[in-house]
C-alpha cells in the first residue's frame, strides 16, 4: 500500500512538472499555470513528511525545467566537446533550478502540518515569489521562465506588472492555484470564488488598463531595426568578416531617405572592436543613414573588453556607450577557469568581458533612450534604472544565434513585453537572427520578424516620460513578502 502511495505522489509530482512546463513558450498553454502546481500541492499534505515533500518538489522543478528549458541540451552540444558533457551540465542547471521547487514544498509542508489552511493559502504565493526572486540573484541570477512569464499571451492578466512587475503575476497565479487545492482538499466552495474573484479582479484591472490607459506621448519618431541572420559560427570568423560587413552595409541603405530617426542594431553586430580603420569606415558609411544610431560593437579600454551599444550621430560622432552590466556565466565569462578548463577544454578559447557599472541613457536631440544588452532584460530592476535615469522609449539589443531554432529565442522575447508594460514605455527589440519586433506600452506586438530571416523594417513609435507605480516605487510585493513570511517563521517556531 505504501508503495501504491509514493508512486501516487510522485506521479503527481511529475503531472504538476508537465502542465507548468506546458504554459511556457513555445507550447503557449498559459493557463495550465493556474492550476500546474495544485497535483504539487497534494504531494505536500500534511500526511506526507517534510523530506518526501522536498523530494516530490524536486521531481516537479526537475521534470518543468528539463522540459521548458530542453534547449538547454541542444545549446551545450553545440558549444561543448561531446554530447556527455552536455547532459551532465544541462542536468545540473536543471537540477539546480528544481532546488527551489523543492525548499518551496518543504516548507509548504511544514505549514500545512502547523497552521490553518488561510494561512497557507497566504504563505505559498509569498514565498514562491521570494524564491523567484532569490533566483533572479542568486549565483549571479538566472530568472529564466519565471512562472509570470507564462502568461505573455495574456495581455489582460499581466497588466498588473505596471504595479507588481512580473512577480506579483507570479504571486497572482501560485495565490490561485492555493486557493483551488484548498476548495478540492476540503470540499468547500469559497476557496473556489475567492480564487475566480482574484481572478476577475486581475483582469477587470488589465480591461481598464488596455482600454482606458492614456499617456502623454513626448514626441513620435521613426526608428529602423536591422535582423542580419549572421550565423553564430561565421560571427567571429575572420574569413566572414569581408562579407559580413558588406551585409550590414547593404541591410543599412535600404532604410535610405526613409528620414529614419533611429536605427537599431542587433548586439555584437560588428565583427571588430571600435576603433579597428575598417570598422571605423563600416560606422562611418552606416551612421549616415539616420539621425541616431544604436549599434552594438565590442569596445576595449587599457587590458578591459565590454560587450557595448555604443551611439553614433549621423557624422559617426560617438555620444555616448552603455557596457554591459550583468554578464553570462560562462558565456561572457568563465568563473574558476583553472580548474574547469581541465574537464572542458572550450573554456580555453573563451575571454572574459568586464561588467559595466552604470544603466546610461542615450539623450540627442528630441530622443532619450535606455538600451539593454541581451540578459540585461532578465532583470525589470535594470529596465527600471533607466526610466528612472529619463528614458523614454526603450531597446533590448541581442544575439540568440546560440540557440539555434528552439523555444530559447521566443521565452527570451517574452521578457520584453513585461519590461515594455512594467514601465509603460515602447519597446524595441533587434536580434541578429530573430526574434525582433516593435511592443507598445500595453505590450501589444506592433511589428514582428520570424526566427532566421534576413530583415529589415522601420516603425513609428512614440516617447513618454511617464512613470508607473513599479517605477516609483520598486518591487513593493517583495517587501510585503518578506515581511510575511517572516512573521509566519517566527510563528512556526514559537509553537
Amino acid at each position: 500500500m505504501r508503495k501504491k502511495t509514493n508512486l501516487k505522489y510522485f506521479v503527481l509530482s511529475v503531472i504538476s512538472g508537465i502542465l507548468l512546463a506546458l504554459s511556457f513558450q513555445k507550447f503557449n498553454a498559459f493557463f495550465l499555470a493556474w492550476i500546474g502546481f495544485i497535483p504539487l500541492l497534494f504531494c505536500c499534505n500534511k500526511g506526507n513528511t517534510i523530506l518526501k515533500s522536498v523530494f516530490y518538489g524536486f521531481i516537479s522543478g526537475f521534470v518543468c525545467n528539463g522540459i521548458s528549458l530542453f534547449w538547454l541540451y541542444p545549446f551545450l552540444n553545440y558549444n561543448l566537446e561531446s554530447y556527455s558533457q552536455a547532459i551532465i551540465v544541462a542536468s545540473l542547471l536543471w537540477g539546480y533550478l528544481a532546488c527551489y521547487f523543492a525548499v518551496w514544498s518543504g516548507f509548504v509542508n511544514l505549514i500545512q502540518k502547523k497552521f490553518v489552511s488561510c494561512i497557507v493559502v497566504l504563505f505559498a504565493p509569498f514565498l514562491w515569489m521570494l524564491l523567484e526572486y532569490a533566483r533572479t540573484y542568486l549565483l549571479t541570477g538566472f530568472p529564466w521562465n519565471l512562472i509570470g512569464y507564462s502568461q505573455t499571451h495574456f495581455l489582460y492578466f499581466i497588466q498588473i506588472s505596471d504595479i507588481f512587475s512580473v512577480y506579483g503575476v507570479s504571486f497572482i497565479i501560485v495565490l490561485m492555484n492555493v486557493m483551488i487545492f484548498c476548495s478540492i482538499k476540503e470540499k468547500r466552495l469559497l476557496p473556489l470564488i475567492a480564487a475566480f474573484v482574484v481572478f476577475l479582479s486581475v483582469i477587470s484591472y488589465g480591461f481598464i488598463r488596455i482600454k482606458y490607459l492614456n499617456i502623454d506621448n513626448d514626441n513620435e519618431i521613426l526608428v529602423g531595426v536591422i535582423q542580419p541572420n549572421v550565423d553564430q559560427y561565421k560571427k567571429w570568423d575572420l574569413k566572414y568578416k569581408e562579407s559580413i560587413i558588406e551585409e550590414i552595409k547593404s541591410s543599412a541603405k535600404t532604410f535610405e531617405n526613409q528620414n529614419i530617426d533611429m536605427m537599431v542594431y542587433p548586439e555584437t553586430v560588428i565583427p571588430g572592436f571600435l576603433g579597428e580603420p575598417d570598422i571605423e569606415n563600416l560606422i562611418e558609411e552606416i551612421s549616415s543613414i539616420a539621425k541616431m544610431n544604436l549599434i552594438g560593437v565590442p569596445c576595449s579600454e587599457g587590458e578591459s573588453f565590454y560587450n557595448s551599444i555604443v551611439s553614433f550621430d549621423n557624422k559617426s560622432n560617438v555620444i555616448d556607450k552603455h557596457y554591459k552590466t550583468h554578464l553570462v556565466i560562462f558565456g561572457e565569462f568563465i568563473p574558476f577557469r583553472d580548474i574547469l578548463a581541465k574537464f572542458f577544454s572550450i573554456f580555453n578559447s573563451l575571454g572574459d568581458f568586464s561588467k559595466g557599472t552604470q544603466m546610461n541613457v542615450f539623450n540627442y536631440e528630441n530622443i532619450s533612450v535606455g538600451s539593454s544588452i541581451c540578459s540585461e532584460n532578465f532583470f525589470s530592476n535594470l529596465s527600471r534604472k533607466l526610466v528612472n535615469n529619463g528614458a523614454k522609449i526603450l531597446t533590448n539589443h541581442t544575439n540568440d544565434a546560440w540557440f539555434l531554432d528552439s523555444a530559447a529565442p521566443y521565452q527570451h522575447f517574452s521578457m520584453n513585453i513585461f519590461r515594455a508594460i512594467e514601465n509603460r514605455k515602447y519597446m524595441v527589440v533587434c536580434a541578429n537572427t530573430g526574434l525582433s519586433a516593435v511592443i507598445d506600452l500595453k505590450g501589444k506586438i506592433l511589428q514582428k520578424t520570424q526566427l532566421n530571416e534576413n530583415i529589415n523594417f522601420s516603425y513609428p513609435v512614440y516617447q513618454n516620460s511617464y512613470k508607473t507605480f513599479y517605477d516609483k516605487f520598486g518591487n513593493v510585493l517583495i517587501y510585503i513578502g518578506l515581511v510575511i513570511v517572516t512573521f509566519i517563521f517566527f510563528m512556526l517556531f514559537m509553537i
